[in-house]
């Protein structure tokens, strides 16, 4: 990646931070709302909380091994390969790293495993298919169970990932890909916890995202023009100073 692009990337990262500080606080008023409704003892919270809750316990009490994990991140990353047109000439899973060989790659294919949660989805595929054919809707507290499980499977291991700083991050420059890793779980994460609850329709859900969006980019703006007059006011203090010299 030229100089220029790692520029341009930094710039964007620094421009999308007021977008996860809007994220945070949106996911802030989710959880106070669950807490004011009462959403937590309704059976879609309840379920995905306790699978969230058994993957936890399973972490502190398991060393889960990481193949599993691996194996999804390479499929991702090949799967993200063919949605773009590509050949995958190879794909090798380990039991500590993986690797695929390609012929073409961007930012899609080589982060895509740090933002999509490749089990909860084949998860919910499966549930489908299965409901499609035989109705299980009696057994609803399986389906985000097993959602909230698979999404806490997601969410620790691209942690450790990216806490391990794998060569995928340094592709498309760490910062860049830190901030755009944490911005699309963050969102797919207030996505999961709006469709749980029942008080929230979409049209709520987009209203509250854009006045948080709206209100996060305003402070930094204004922040940044204080910021602004600061220095102006300390540099024009400055030559002040080196006039008055003798």
């Amino acid at each position: 990646m030229s100089s220029l692009a790692k520029i341009i990337k930094f710039v964007l990262a620094l421009s999308a931070l007021p977008l996860l500080m809007a994220e945070l606080l949106f996911l802030k008023e989710l959880l106070e709302s669950y807490f004011r409704d009462g959403a937590w003892f309704t059976l879609p919270v309840a379920s995905f909380a306790g699978g969230l809750l058994l993957w936890t316990l399973l972490c502190f009490l398991w060393k889960v091994p990481q193949r599993p994990y691996i194996f999804a991140h390479e499929l991702t990353h090949a799967l993200a390969v063919y949605l773009h047109g590509g050949r995958v000439s190879r794909f090798r899973v380990g039991d500590q790293s993986g690797s695929i060989r390609c012929n073409r790659s961007n930012l899609w294919i080589v982060l895509s495993p740090y933002f999509v949660p490749f089990y909860m989805l084949l998860w919910l595929g499966l549930w489908t298919i299965v409901d499609f054919y035989r109705p299980i809707r009696s057994y609803q507290w399986l389906l985000y169970a097993g959602t909230g499980f698979t999404w806490g499977f997601h969410l620790f291991f691209t942690v450790e990932a990216v806490h391990g700083k794998q060569p995928d991050l340094h592709v498309e420059g760490w910062f860049f890909s830190l901030v755009f890793i944490t911005g699309l779980n963050l969102l797919i994460l207030a996505a999961l916890l709006g469709f749980l609850s029942p008080s929230w329709t979409v049209s709520r859900f987009l209203s509250h995202f854009g006045d948080d969006l709206l209100f996060c980019y305003r402070l930094s703006q204004e922040g940044f023009a204080a910021f602004a007059s600061w220095i102006g006011s300390a540099g024009l203090a400055l030559r002040a100073a080196r006039a008055d010299r003798p």
